[in-house]
């Protein structure tokens, strides 16, 4: 009997765990600020920035999933809309449809600003262009102004012989110069990419290209060396007898490069996830170094700490 009562008592006992149903964490709902998954939409200007930041994130938190998707800036507001987006990096303030669609969800999204970038302007290394005012850059890119640009004291090349180009349809580059400079309807190219913008003005004198300065900021970056050496990067002036100033990490930190812009980075997931653990260290010490190196200007400058050593 009594080996029939420790059988009975296996089987009750086996039977009740069987009704017990063990949950995986689902990575996606259940992450943390350093492991699971997250989905981030990324401005495809940034791509230099993310990439560096993205590695170095999941060397320190090999449990993280970062979905990191690059796109131009008008795709990438249009797919912020989803629920499955939880962090979204982006140089624009989320306005109408947007803001809408997060009050929906009841989320206060806070917009946390990382580094400070501009628009680098380009031309033909034969090209006779010194330099740009804003006025001239609104003209060419289609106000109806008559504006000259005096490239020297014998010559001056009229602004509807030039053409400006971007880079990609929907380039948030664009966006800003419309916005910023009350431009009407935009007259220029947009070609595929940076490297084909670069490429079009080292064959074409009257071509002048407009390009993230992320894009090529980083001097340790062989590619982006070479993408420089093939042009010439036209320092701007705010205006008539202005000093005209050169994009680098110094005018971008200190807003005295006219064409500049903040990246930031919009959280969206209403909790301390994974996103928000993302968006922390970028904008700290770590992620704010990384920064630093790659040429553009971080919102909190690390310190540099120098030990005197007496002799």
């Amino acid at each position: 009997m009594s080996g029939m009562r420790f059988a009975l008592l296996g089987v009750l006992a086996f039977g009740g765990l069987s009704g017990c149903k063990f949950t995986a964490p689902d990575p996606r709902t259940d992450d943390t600020p350093t492991s699971g998954h997250v989905l981030i939409l990324v401005d495809e200007d940034c791509k230099a920035v993310l990439d560096q930041e993205a590695l170095v994130f999941r060397n320190f938190y090999p449990k993280a999933t970062l979905d990191i998707r690059y796109m131009n800036e008008a795709e990438m507001l249009k797919a912020m809309l989803n629920d499955s987006v939880r962090c979204v990096v982006t140089t624009v303030d989320p306005g109408g449809e947007q803001q809408a669609y997060l009050d929906k969800r009841q989320i206060d999204a806070p917009i946390v600003p990382i580094y400070k970038a501009g628009i680098a302007v380009i031309v033909n290394k034969n090209s006779p262009l010194k330099q740009f005012e804003l006025r001239q850059i609104a003209a060419l890119l289609g106000k109806t102004d008559a504006v000259h640009i005096s490239t020297d004291i014998e010559n001056s090349t009229a602004l509807d012989s030039l053409t400006g180009i971007f880079a990609g349809a929907g380039s948030g580059v664009a966006r800003l110069l419309v916005d910023s400079l009350h431009i009407g309807k935009l007259r220029a190219r947009a070609l595929a990419d940076v490297t084909d913008v670069v490429a079009q003005v080292a064959r074409d004198p009257k071509a002048v290209g407009f390009l993230p300065f992320e894009a090529i900021s980083d001097l340790d970056n062989p590619a982006m060396r070479a993408l420089r050496d093939q042009v010439r990067i036209l320092p701007i002036a705010n205006g008539p007898g202005e000093k005209a100033v050169l994009p680098s990490q110094s005018t971008l930190a200190d807003s005295s490069y006219p064409l500049k812009r903040t990246v930031n980075m919009l959280l969206t997931e209403g909790k301390s996830g994974l996103g928000t653990g993302f968006v922390s260290f970028v904008a700290n010490h770590k992620g704010q170094r990384i920064i630093l190196k790659l040429g553009v200007a971080p919102i909190n400058v690390p310190p540099r700490n120098i030990q005197i050593v007496p002799q």
